[in-house]
């Protein structure tokens, strides 16, 4: 892998979320890029998406923008949440792996407990005297001598 290649992929992927987020007037922005090795030896670019909605940006940005690939091997965007704590929004590019993620905080948040309550009845499951079953009224009733 090339430092060429690497250097596209990260120009490719910071233009693509600026221009999403500029159009969107969202604020979450992308500051610093980590670039590491995979275990497969494949490079992988990965970067925290920060900001005030971070979560919402990049939910839009996975499900919205159409991300033009056009090398053979390239995969779309998807979201990845096999590390903990985390979401991801990974796809590749010209052989790289380009990863942006934000923590994800509902996982840290405790469950709520399920309680079961009985199903609320009415005040009055049938109807009154004062209230008749039926408020028709034909045009015998209707006429007064």
């Amino acid at each position: 892998m090339t430092d060429d290649t690497v250097t596209a992929a990260r120009v490719q992927a910071t233009r693509a979320w600026t221009l999403f987020t500029q159009e969107r007037n969202l604020r979450a922005r992308i500051p610093d890029w980590r670039t590491t090795t995979s275990a497969d030896g494949v490079t992988t670019l990965s970067v925290e998406v920060a900001g005030p909605g971070a979560a919402h940006a990049l939910r839009l940005f996975a499900s919205q923008y159409h991300l033009v690939l056009g090398q053979p091997g390239d995969q779309r965007p998807t979201f990845d949440y096999t590390t903990p704590g985390r979401t991801a929004c990974v796809w590749r590019s010209s052989g790289v792996w380009v990863e942006l993620w934000h923590p994800d905080t509902v996982a840290h948040l405790p469950a709520a407990p399920v309680t079961h309550q009985a199903p609320r009845r009415g005040l009055l499951s049938r109807a009154s005297d004062r209230l008749p079953y039926t408020r028709r009224t034909t045009a015998k009733e209707n006429t007064t001598s």
